[in-house]
């Protein structure tokens, strides 16, 4: 690899020379100027991006860690949030958590060292904030702008921008309760996840604003995977006990063609049945047979929000910084 050495070598002139021409801050002079970027030329020399960020104090990355790459909408939100950053001049880093808390505080330890400017935090899952604000606030007292944009963490002192989760399920719910499919089920992740239990969270208020009973044995907390086959295997199980429902809303999209497999697989008509509401908004839900109604969330609004705040919020104390909704919407299609 091609040293500032070895161009100031080439160009006759010292390494610090170099380093001023490369940074464009220190004037020299168009002579000095012009046989340094020739000899770069010649040698072929690249410089270190992240020791320049290191050295500036200031980097122009940012990263956005996923607590699961696989799921539906993170593809969405990274894609959404890289046009923006784009826009910007910033870059974008991703890091999949695998649902591991250890590598979150790993990558926050390393995010200063890695010269990032920022870190957006995709994470739904419940952890052990105890244990991890001190090198959350570590990270921050280091320069890392932090964001999340999954569950609300304003209540630390973490700038949140996050979908409207609650309302979103109290929408879906009172939709249902319109068109008279109760008793309704919900599926999704209810104990390990702060997005679950926000969806889960809108479905019980919004059944108690319509005077109906909560049934504790129509709630099933997905303890294992968050998929197809989670949601195939919650809905089967209930129809196995012989449970009676009229309509589910699922925490994810996924789960919810799971939750519609199991039913036609059993015979049943959708939505004469029962009826189904995911959560999510991906595309592939238009693509169900019958096409999935859902409650959509507006990515590309939220990359919008996130790009907007960077910079201008000061992640601190608790009650210091705000969260910011995104709203949700109802998409009705044959299924509900």
């Amino acid at each position: 690899m091609v040293s500032v050495v070895a161009v100031a070598r080439r160009a006759g002139v010292s390494p610090a020379t170099v380093s001023r021409v490369l940074g464009g801050r220190v004037p020299v002079t168009a002579d000095t100027r012009a046989r340094v970027l020739e000899a770069i030329e010649e040698l072929g020399y690249r410089p270190n991006e992240v020791a320049r960020t290191l050295r500036a104090g200031r980097g122009r990355s940012l990263a956005l860690v996923i607590g699961d790459i696989q799921q539906g909408v993170n593809g969405t939100l990274a894609k959404n949030m890289q046009r923006e950053l784009e826009r910007q001049g910033l870059d974008l880093l991703l890091f999949d958590l695998d649902h591991r808390q250890d590598r979150l505080r790993h990558i926050l330890e390393r995010a200063p060292s890695l010269g990032l400017r920022g870190l957006l935090l995709s994470s739904p899952h419940i952890m052990d904030m105890n244990a991890l604000v001190p090198a959350f606030r570590a990270a921050v007292e280091r320069g890392i702008e932090i964001i999340s944009v999954s569950q609300d963490l304003s209540a630390l002192g973490i700038t949140s921008v996050v979908h409207d989760d609650l309302g979103g399920a109290r929408t879906a719910i009172d939709h249902l309760l319109a068109r008279q499919s109760a008793p309704i089920a919900f599926v999704g992740r209810v104990s390990t996840s702060a997005i679950g239990r926000a969806r889960f969270d809108g479905y019980r208020d919004a059944l108690r604003a319509h005077g109906q009973p909560f049934d504790p044995s129509l709630v099933w907390d997905i303890s294992e995977g968050f998929r197809a086959d989670a949601g195939y295997r919650a809905t089967s199980e209930a129809l196995d006990r012989g449970l009676r429902f009229r309509s589910v809303l699922a925490a994810s999209d996924e789960l919810a063609l799971g939750c519609m497999a199991a039913a036609a697989d059993r015979g049943l008509s959708i939505p004469a049945d029962i009826a189904f509401v995911g959560f999510g908004g991906l595309g592939l839900a238009a693509f169900a047979r019958p096409p999935m109604t859902t409650v959509a969330l507006d990515v590309d609004a939220q990359a919008r929000a996130v790009c907007s705040l960077l910079g201008t919020q000061q992640n601190g104390s608790a009650g210091s910084t705000r969260c910011h909704l995104v709203p949700t919407q109802l998409v009705l299609r044959q299924s509900a």
